[in-house]
């Protein structure tokens, strides 16, 4: 009976095999708490060269260019996040790579870039949001057409959020929380929260408002943000420019 129950996990795919990649990780931890970075920093490029390196997470990934910085490496960190940003391209690891290059930016100090970056991260917030939506749509295209017929039964009795272009009714609720989030990441209050803390740093909180008001306009008039556009954007409300980004 055991042996039967052990040969189901393991056809389902489940396994209890310690990933050598993620122990190598541990060791880098553990080395950054004493503050060894250097030797840290070692330890990452050995777990991403390890055996099942191809199931680390992008945060995993992200931990390098941090430790470097630490380690007063921030040229080469600097380098890493733009081979990761150029890397990984769905819409969750770009979201996560905006944010870490604006964390990056700011430790440096680099308030200006640190701000660019903050508002970059937001149309990559927008993005992914759009992404969870499409997700959604699909999969309610695909329950009017191929879905188990017990799923439809079950999907008749739930709250409409929303049509396809098909003109499917989708029931799944987070179709409507990725659309609170999209209206909510682009309105000028929103966009006023995220990036308020930041400009207090570069002391050009006074242009918050104008500033959003104009993020908040650029995210409602495309479907495609370009990083270029976006520092235009931010460039004509601040007068100090830093090397750019």
């Amino acid at each position: 009976m055991f042996k039967f129950i052990k040969n189901i996990s393991s056809s389902s795919g489940f396994s209890d095999e310690i990933n050598p990649a993620r122990e190598i990780l541990k060791e880098a931890t553990a080395l950054k708490k004493e503050k060894k970075y250097n030797e840290a920093c070692k330890k990452l490029k050995e777990a991403y060269a390890a055996k099942g390196a191809s199931e680390l997470m992008i945060e995993e990934r992200l931990r390098l260019p941090m430790y470097l910085q630490l380690a007063n490496k921030n040229d080469e960190g600097w380098r890493i996040l733009n081979e990761l940003n150029s890397k990984y391209t769905g819409p969750i690891s770009q979201a996560k790579i905006a944010n870490q290059m604006r964390v990056f930016l700011q430790n440096e100090k680099k308030y200006t870039q640190a701000i660019l970056m903050a508002a970059w991260c937001i149309c990559k917030d927008v993005e992914l949001n759009r992404s969870n939506m499409q997700d959604r749509i699909e999969r309610a295209d695909w329950k009017a057409t191929d879905g188990l017929f017990i799923s439809s039964i079950i999907d008749d009795k739930k709250m409409v959020y929303g049509k396809t272009p098909k003109g499917n009714p989708i029931k799944d609720p987070a179709y409507k929380i990725f659309i609170d989030n999209i209206n909510e990441i682009t309105s000028t209050d929103g966009i006023v929260r995220s990036m308020l803390p930041l400009l207090k740093k570069a002391k050009k909180e006074k242009v918050a408002e104008n500033l959003s008001s104009s993020i908040s306009e650029y995210l409602k008039s495309s479907e495609c943000y370009d990083l270029i556009e976006v520092r235009s954007i931010v460039n004509r409300f601040l007068s100090n420019k830093e090397d750019s980004v």
